[in-house]
């Protein structure tokens, strides 16, 4: 593809993105950006195959309480955002963004990198992200969330946070996860999980056993309680768990749709046919 198809083929994700364009995406089900086999994975989570899962995730998570009325609102709103790294050839683009989040209180700008891949329909087969310095992120948000209530600490505002997110996780369960859905057997074991047995998290865990991870899958529940219900639950539904080693996040044998290295170059080439 032109560089020019590749950088409007960017924008067009990145302008989806935005709220309130992420809602549509969001109730799409299946965003047209994506391709069927898309394959995505963001370092401070986890790794999201087909269309319907990298919808929900990459749209769903950031469009406020718009999808899931009431829950806890960590993450923020993106509202704008500025392409400052790009470099793109064939059908690959490498990019830094820097995305502006509105958190109510305040406006925090993130730095997201991506590497991406597009098929000949022009639609994303893969992407590979990063939040840099999402340690500094989550520090800010919990020291401006001590500010609000007054906390002499950040150990206050973390209790604060940690009663906030596992009473919202909660109300999420009870109103969603019933009958063969169910996860808890009532609210009080629900709370009791999410706040002493479930640890809180740090800026890497939103994809291990912690409450900063379902915090993040209960805004996708409504859409489908089925699948995303064990995501909350006690056992964290092969989401929310810790079933892997930093070396074993490294090394993941992932991209098989297409290669981000040139065939003949890869030490471990595949030589997976470029599209």
């Amino acid at each position: 593809m032109a560089y020019n198809v590749l950088w409007s083929l960017h924008k067009e994700f990145w302008d989806a993105f935005i709220y309130p364009n992420n809602v549509a995406q969001a109730k799409s089900i299946n965003s047209d950006l994506f391709a069927s086999n898309v394959i995505g994975r963001v370092d401070i989570t986890r790794v999201f195959t087909g269309q319907e899962l990298n919808t929900e995730y990459l749209f769903g998570l950031f469009t406020g309480q718009t999808l899931n009325a009431g829950a806890a609102a960590l993450l923020g709103v993106p509202i704008s955002y500025d392409i400052i790294h790009f470099a793109a050839s064939s059908y690959v683009v490498s990019s830094q963004v820097v995305v502006n989040f509105n958190l109510s209180t305040m406006v925090i700008p993130v730095e997201v990198g991506t590497w991406i891949t597009f098929d000949s329909n022009k639609k994303i087969t893969q992407y590979d992200a990063t939040f840099r310095r999402f340690d500094q992120v989550l520090d800010i948000t919990v020291a401006n969330v001590q500010k609000e209530i007054g906390a002499s600490t950040s150990s206050a505002a973390v209790a604060y946070l940690t009663d906030a997110l596992a009473k919202s996780v909660c109300n999420t369960v009870q109103t969603y996860c019933n009958g063969t859905n169910q996860q808890y057997t009532d609210t009080s074991s629900c709370y009791t999980t999410l706040t002493q047995t479930v640890r809180f998290g740090t800026a890497y865990e939103l994809g291990r056993n912690t409450l900063l991870c379902r915090m993040l899958h209960q805004y996708m529940v409504p859409a489908r309680p089925s699948v995303h219900c064990p995501h909350i639950g006690p056992t964290g539904g092969g989401m929310c768990v810790d079933d892997q080693t930093y070396a074993d996040i490294v090394h993941q044998p992932l991209y098989t749709n297409a290669p981000m290295v040139p065939n003949g170059f890869a030490s471990k080439d595949k030589n997976i046919a470029a599209q």
